[in-house]
């Protein structure tokens, strides 16, 4: 059975031939098959026919009055309705000429008069078989198409939650400036950022980055952007308090370790991440920070003076015992602080060299003076251009503070 039969019906195989012989001798031998054999006398005569019944085979002859073989099959072929039919010519023509004619209307084969009965079955079913293959190739392509489109809406909805998760407004304040860039290199990023206020003093920065791609990665990061949020009762970043504002905030090293006993690598997820994650004293310009695993922060100077604080310690969930301590940077009016994912400093070029701490250095102390959010925007066009293309190898998280005067 092929499409153009009912399910559980025979293949229908149109015979069209002006000779009532000829006729007479190809439906007794493919008779008792279990075809349903259809009959056409002329070429008009089949394209009613095939129009109605919509046969899987169209046995054709070429010779016939009125409009021959040739022309039946071009329209055949023209017509959506009766395309998808298998044509295979009958002629006595031995010409190469009019074979390939033939072909190139679209009919697979050739049968020469006169008629031998094992060629014709054996090709009738070898077609046959043909179609039916190709029908079930094109179903299960169809089928795939569909759960390949299904796919792409789940992803690109996973994606719009994992954007949503972005800060959406920078908190305000007369003593700091910031700013944030977000790359991923595909669909679903194993990136995460925030900058976001516990008060009118302290500010609370991080970039994390899950190891991997993909979903997984994906949905990790989500689920720690959730940890690491402040408000909406207990949190992994602050502690009851009987006094205003009602409570204390946990020290990063200490969110460090309490992340590092949410998410064991023995875990189903089997994944670990690495976190920098800051609070910044908008009064005296402390800015207190634990460094799991990820690149340390760089400080840029007013004198152009570029420094990178690395604090080597573990990543989150790659060792249930591992320790973590606070580091402490001073930020003067004017200091810009930069923290960012392994992603923009590991970027290779062509030679396999990567960008580096140094460049990065360079590069920062380059842009000291441009604003704080065309200075972002030019690290990442500096990762993109040593890649040599627009698709980065990596996921990139940039958040940066310039402290202020006053």
């Amino acid at each position: 059975m092929t499409e153009g039969s009912a399910p559980d019906q025979p293949d229908r195989i149109l015979l069209v031939d002006d000779n009532p012989t000829n006729l007479q001798v190809l439906y007794q031998t493919l008779d008792g098959r279990g075809y349903r054999l259809l009959i056409a006398k002329s070429g008009e005569q089949a394209l009613s026919v095939s129009a109605k019944a919509k046969p899987a085979l169209i046995l054709l002859d070429i010779m016939m009055p009125g409009i021959d073989g040739f022309e039946t099959c071009a329209r055949l072929k023209a017509d959506a309705a009766t395309a998808d039919s298998a044509v295979i010519f009958l002629s006595a023509l031995n010409e190469a000429s009019d074979k390939v004619r033939g072909l190139a209307l679209g009919a697979v084969d050739y049968i020469a008069k006169p008629f031998d009965a094992e060629e014709v079955i054996a090709r009738v079913e070898t077609h046959l078989k043909i179609r039916r293959l190709e029908h079930s190739l094109s179903r299960k392509n169809r089928e795939l198409e569909a759960i390949n489109q299904r796919m792409k809406l789940d992803l690109e909805a996973a994606a719009r939650v994992q954007q949503s998760l972005l800060p959406s407004e920078l908190p305000e304040h007369g003593r700091a400036h910031f700013a944030w860039r977000y790359r991923p290199c595909d669909e679903l990023a194993g990136d995460c950022l925030n900058v976001f206020a516990f008060d009118d003093r302290y500010i609370g920065l991080y970039v994390v980055d899950v190891s991997g791609h993909g979903v997984s990665a994906s949905l990790l990061a989500v689920t720690i952007s959730h940890n690491l949020r402040v408000g909406g009762g207990l949190s992994l970043l602050t502690g009851p308090s009987e006094q205003a504002p009602g409570f204390t905030i946990t020290s990063p090293a200490d969110v460090a370790q309490r992340l590092n006993a949410l998410y064991p690598m023995e875990s189903p997820a089997r994944l670990y991440f690495t976190l920098l994650y800051g609070i910044l004293d908008t009064e005296t310009g402390e800015f207190r920070f634990v460094s799991a695993g990820n690149p340390g922060p760089i400080l840029a100077h007013t004198d152009g003076e570029v420094e990178i604080f690395d604090a080597p310690a573990v990543p989150i969930g790659l060792l249930p015992d591992s320790t973590y301590e606070d580091t402490v940077i001073q930020l003067q009016a004017g200091d810009r602080l930069c923290l960012h994912s392994d992603g923009l400093s590991e970027e290779r070029n062509q030679e396999g060299e990567v960008l580096g701490g140094e460049r990065m250095r360079s590069l920062i102390s380059r842009d000291r003076n441009r604003m704080l959010e065309e200075s972002l925007d030019a690290l990442i066009d500096e990762a993109v251009r040593w890649r040599g293309s627009g698709q980065l190898h990596d996921d990139v998280a940039i958040v940066a503070v310039e402290l202020l005067g006053g």
